[in-house]
């Protein structure tokens, strides 16, 4: 295969300050035969004013395409809608406060080139402060690899010793494979990417991972997720895990429940003791045998008990260190 097609979406929002560095690494982009999809989700600045004077004055191989919505309807609206637009064979999505480097799409789209089985491919990612300045995550130190059958990339996934990352972005990803299996964004959910990520790793079985570096994440203090009250982020993270909960895999919920449980337990002691949080509880509790897994069955009754101050992160960081050495 010589060449493939490709859409890249990118969903725009308030980014005035940011938008035209997203679009910059795009055009610079040494692989150009692609279609970039921006979807304006209604956003009250600029920001699509900034991308159509850039998109004006381009003149290379690169499809510029503008959708739009007509009323804000957030992140997961915006990938939807572009998703459903998209005409290449693969997707990549990329947020309009982030950057790619110029080479992330030639370097994702080579595996593909070389064997069109695979579903998706995988990049390495740095992340920065809002300005730049500030390096704030360590690089991933995984190998080059290839998975190709569905364990290989569960356990991928699932290894714990070098954490997935769960966002969309990054990740070149079939769009028949998208649509084979349904996948879409909740809209209105926070942290979206996480239930994404979930339900498309119960069936992706041919993954590349490459450590290079072809994505830059810039951390916003005034994004959404920065910017939510403590209410609603629990309220989003117990849809998640109650969402996760109740859709383990068979045969494999032992692992997906370990993989998730810190992060539940987090929230877990920082909240009232409901009826629906503790149904998700014990939903965990359920899938990690008491055989394999006593240690962490252990930190689940501690976060259902530990006090709901700072003082109970504190005595749960320290267990959780005991006992589990992580």
């Amino acid at each position: 295969m010589t060449d493939i097609a490709l859409s890249l979406i990118i969903p725009v929002y308030n980014v005035s300050p940011y938008v035209e560095r997203c679009l910059q690494s795009v055009i610079r982009q040494t692989y150009d035969r692609f279609e970039c999809i921006l979807v304006d989700d209604a956003s009250p600045d600029d920001s699509i004013a900034k991308c159509e004077r850039m998109i004006a004055t381009y003149g290379g191989n690169i499809r510029f395409r503008i959708l739009r919505h007509e009323r804000n309807r957030g992140l997961s609206a915006a990938r939807n809608t572009g998703t459903d637009a998209a005409t290449g064979d693969y997707i990549l999505y990329v947020d309009s406060d982030d950057m790619i480097s110029d080479d992330c799409v030639q370097k994702l789209v080579a595996p593909v080139l070389a064997d069109s089985s695979v579903e998706m491919v995988y990049g390495g990612h740095a992340a920065f402060s809002a300005d730049g300045k500030k390096h704030l995550q360590k690089l991933c130190k995984r190998e080059k690899a290839e998975f190709k059958t569905l364990r290989e990339v569960r356990d991928f996934y699932l290894d714990k010793e070098r954490p997935f990352i769960h966002a969309a972005w990054n990740k070149l990803t079939s769009r028949h494979f998208i649509r084979r299996y349904g996948l879409t964004f909740v809209e209105g959910q926070l942290w979206e990417d996480a239930l994404w990520t979930f339900f498309e790793m119960k069936h992706l079985s041919h993954l590349v991972f490459i450590p290079d570096v072809t994505y830059f994440y810039y951390q916003r203090p005034d994004s959404i997720t920065y910017g939510t009250d403590t209410a609603s982020i629990f309220l989003h993270k117990n849809i998640i895990a109650d969402t996760i909960s109740r859709n383990f895999t068979p045969g494999d919920a032992d692992r997906e429940a370990d993989k998730y449980l810190l992060d539940f337990c987090y929230y877990y002691i920082r909240q009232p003791k409901s009826q629906a949080l503790r149904a998700i509880a014990r939903r965990f509790a359920q899938a990690l045998p008491w055989r394999q897994y006593a240690k962490k069955r252990f930190l689940l009754m501690a976060a259902n008990i530990l006090p709901r101050k700072h003082i109970g992160i504190r005595i749960f960081n320290k267990l959780r260190k005991h006992l589990c050495k992580e």
